[in-house]
């Protein structure tokens, strides 16, 4: 072969390799160029002050910081839990497109705003309805339905609406997405006496040797032990439905005429709650204090827990709170609820009364 031919074969050859790689190129699906980039612009999330979250008609869920620390501002200045602040606020700053939505609007979006200490708006983000990720397989066959692996969002400013991997529920106007809604935690274990207040009667319980007694029972009353779980596990895991306007007096809160409940702890702590009326449907309004009467002359143990008694009612004292009508319950038994008749001790069979002496005489 010439070196010519030689020549000519290798850039023909050359030509045909390019056109099939141009060819294969342009067949391929190029990505947009938004996927995988940041929704919103960079945020420093040590300036921001202030977040505002809601429809654009519609009372907004306010979070902000204070001289006292962050606070939700919506919720009567209720403190807000900083570690949820910080998810949320880096989910928002971690956001990152998945898909572009071509042509598809947001309808009513939720408006959410980061903003510093002067109010200004370091970024913005509309909110509109989930992604629903249809069930497959087994979830399927047996009738499970979708669940949100995602959410369409806008930066504020721009018509194009992205879908992002996250649901950012948070930012839909719960409060309670804010804060740690635990009002107390006290041991049921460590109670050693509880005491029941209602309607002008008192009644007194004690536990002795794991066992729990009624004060004031008659030769044939019981107390029915049934009922000693519910009443000494009801601060527990007590929770909060909502926080109760701090304008509202003790007469419209039923204060004034409701129970109190007070447990007493082998420390001697002690917690007094008082339970007053139905509040927002049948949620019961509820304040709670604590109190400490040393029982030991240990000065490091008393001071740690006065420290903590301290600290629960800097923390809970202060504030009326909606509690469910359920735990309210638990903490209003009246003396019918707590005792029954006294069983009878069963006879016992004397030879007389065998049945099985009676069959082998006859």
């Amino acid at each position: 072969m010439t070196n010519k031919k030689l020549i000519s074969l290798t850039a023909a050859a050359a030509v045909l390799v390019a056109l099939a790689y141009f060819s294969s190129s342009s067949r391929k699906v190029k990505a947009p160029s938004q996927v995988g980039k940041p929704v919103l612009p960079q945020i420093d999330l040590s300036e921001v002050a202030r977040i505002e979250t809601g429809l654009p008609d519609s009372p907004k869920l306010v979070i902000e910081s204070s001289d006292s620390g962050w606070v939700i501002k919506s919720l009567f200045g209720y403190p807000a839990d900083i570690a949820k602040i910080r998810a949320n606020l880096l989910a928002l700053k971690d956001l990152k497109t998945g898909h572009v939505a071509s042509g598809k609007k947001l309808d009513s979006p939720t408006l959410v705003d980061l903003q510093d200490a002067s109010g200004k708006s370091l970024a913005a983000l509309r909110l509109g309805d989930k992604h629903m990720r249809q069930p497959a397989g087994e979830m399927a066959q047996y009738g499970g339905g979708g669940y949100a692996s995602g959410r369409y969002v806008a930066a504020a400013g721009s018509d194009t609406v992205v879908l992002v991997k996250e649901t950012l529920e948070a930012f839909d106007g719960d409060p309670k997405s804010w804060t740690e809604t635990q009002i107390s935690s006290v041991p049921s274990a460590d109670v050693t006496a509880i005491e029941l207040a209602g309607q002008g009667k008192t009644l007194k319980l004690q536990k002795k040797d794991g066992q729990w007694s009624l004060d004031g029972l008659g030769e044939k009353e019981e107390f029915d032990t049934s009922k000693s779980y519910s009443l000494e596990s009801a601060l527990s895991y007590l929770n909060f439905n909502n926080i109760l306007d701090p304008a509202l007096s003790d007469e419209e809160l039923g204060m004034t005429t409701g129970s109190v409940y007070k447990v007493f702890l082998k420390n001697g702590e002690s917690y007094t709650a008082k339970i007053g009326n139905a509040m927002d449907g049948t949620d019961k309004a509820f304040r709670i204090s604590a109190a400490f009467t040393p029982t030991g002359t240990n000065e490091t143990e008393n001071a740690e827990i006065t420290k903590k008694v301290d600290e629960f009612n800097a923390k809970a004292a202060k504030w009326t709170y909606a509690i469910s009508s359920y735990s309210a319950d638990n903490m209003t038994k009246k003396r019918a609820d707590l005792v029954k008749a006294k069983e009878e001790p069963k006879k016992e069979e004397t030879k007389e009364d065998d049945p099985k002496k009676d069959d082998a005489k006859k």
